[in-house]
């Protein structure tokens, strides 16, 4: 293999005209879903770069997020209007699927794509692919502040204030708690199923060995933990507080008693994390417009960089590891080759 570092080479660059609350990739690469901050949804076609974002429809009040089907056409918006829209990408026509008064902060689709789970308030629903609702989980101890599918298993875990709980998705097996006394932000499975992490409130990063029934905790950050993210081979554990990205190698037996391997390139607080679904890279922006780009097993200096016109409030690459999406605050959006 070439000693050559790959590199981020901007091949579009556009305007959406809207705050770009959250990016979302076809699965093979040639569009982007945007949902705007003013309610808007748009859909770019990276593969005509020239042709400005398509308004397809909007969310009255706003949009708060988007997800689109692995593998599939389909993908699924919700706003502050309480309503969740299923889309199909082929008509770009959207029907509702649900409609409540608490917003619908939470999105995401099966790894197999046959299921949709949506987060609203202390609730979770559960729809089928054709939009029909299966079944329901709750209420929870406190609002759920995110949800993930565990890898390769037919289950759910949802975290909020108490620790989190994990549902088998065919309702089948009673749900399991892992309690903690704190408020949990994020969650995130190692690709192989084995940890569920969570970055907390208090300003630690707590992960549950599930099969196990262990559980610890790392401590010590400036604040809150709002973004954490795991390397595609499942090595490191990357999470960030303030300017600091911080990741831990769960290589061997574990982070406990290890130090971290600190990234320091950013002088104001990190936004946005994404590790590279296929590959070794991670990339990060901040409220220093900087967008970065690192592969930490080679070590801990950034690899690339580039500047965008304001903070970075949105990072996602595409399901092969091929592309970069950014988008910053003032609605510019710009598409990344990686590049040798």
């Amino acid at each position: 293999m070439s000693a050559r570092r790959f590199r981020l080479q901007r091949r579009a660059q556009t305007e959406v005209g809207d705050y770009p609350v959250e990016l979302a990739w076809a699965p093979d690469g040639k569009a982007l879903v945007i949902a705007g901050g003013e309610g808007a949804i748009f859909w770019y076609g990276v593969d005509q770069p020239a042709v400005a974002p398509q308004q397809l429809g909007r969310h009255a009040g706003g949009a708060l997020s988007v997800a689109w089907q692995p593998a599939g056409p389909l993908f699924a918006t919700s706003g502050q209007d309480g309503e969740v829209l299923l889309w199909d990408s082929r008509t770009r026509v959207s029907r509702p699927i649900h409609s409540g008064a608490d917003w619908p902060q939470q999105l995401i689709f099966s790894g197999d794509g046959r299921q949709l789970a949506v987060a609203s308030g202390r609730q979770i629903h559960l729809f089928d692919a054709e939009g029909h609702e299966r079944q329901g989980f709750g209420p929870h101890p406190g609002t759920v502040a995110a949800l993930a599918w565990r890898p390769r298993r037919d289950e759910l875990a949802a975290v909020f204030n108490g620790g989190a709980r994990i549902y088998a998705a065919d309702a089948a097996a009673a749900p399991r708690d892992l309690p903690w006394p704190g408020a949990a932000l994020t969650a995130c499975w190692s690709p192989d199923g084995r940890v569920l992490a969570a970055g907390m409130q208090d300003g630690a990063v707590h992960f549950w060995y599930v099969d196990a029934g262990s559980d610890a905790q790392m401590r010590g950050y400036a604040s809150k933990v709002m973004l954490t993210g795991w390397s595609a081979n499942g090595r490191y554990l990357a999470t960030a507080s303030e300017a600091l990205i911080v990741l831990w190698d769960f290589s061997g037996s574990g982070p406990e008693g290890t130090k971290p391997l600190q990234l320091a390139g950013h002088s104001e607080r990190v936004t946005q994390l994404a590790c590279q679904p296929v590959g070794a890279h991670l990339a990060s922006g901040s409220r220093d417009c900087r967008l970065l780009l690192w592969q930490p097993a080679q070590g801990g200096e950034a690899i690339d960089a580039d500047l965008l016109a304001a903070e970075v409030v949105s990072l996602c690459w595409s399901r092969d590891g091929r592309q970069l999406a950014a988008a910053d605050r003032n609605g510019g959006l710009s598409v990344y080759a990686l590049e040798r």
